[in-house]
């Protein structure tokens, strides 16, 4: 799509955003599109700020950008009894004490989780 399209969208997320107004309510008043305009505000939401981390695909490479948030893991020999295979500390500092490591994307799915209900 063109910048023309691009500038035309955002200028209309301008004014929903001066305004106040319900997306929906200026949709109706503009007769446009309510999903074409959820479309542009979260496309240009990613190329003013780029996708969210956990969301990206991890064959998306040249981007720059971290694909994951990092995630300590500890041996759970030191610090717990050996009945605990491992502990992990989330970004937000959330503790997890647990008797097997889980898998990458059941640790992004419970970071994003958190981080949706922190917000």
């Amino acid at each position: 799509m063109s910048n023309k399209g691009y500038e035309y969208w955002a200028a209309h997320l301008a004014a929903i955003a001066d305004e106040g107004i319900e997306t929906k309510a200026y949709a109706r008043r503009e007769s446009l599109s309510v999903s074409a305009l959820y479309y542009w505000r979260r496309r240009i939401k990613v190329q003013q700020h780029g996708p969210h981390p956990l969301t990206a695909l991890p064959q998306d490479k040249g981007c720059g950008r971290k694909l994951f948030m990092p995630v300590q893991i500890k041996n759970a020999v030191c610090e717990m009894s050996l009945s605990m295979a491992c502990c992990v500390t989330l970004g937000s500092g959330l503790r997890l004490e647990l008797s097997e490591l889980p898998a990458p994307q059941w640790l992004a799915q419970l970071s994003q989780a958190l981080n949706f209900q922190v917000r």
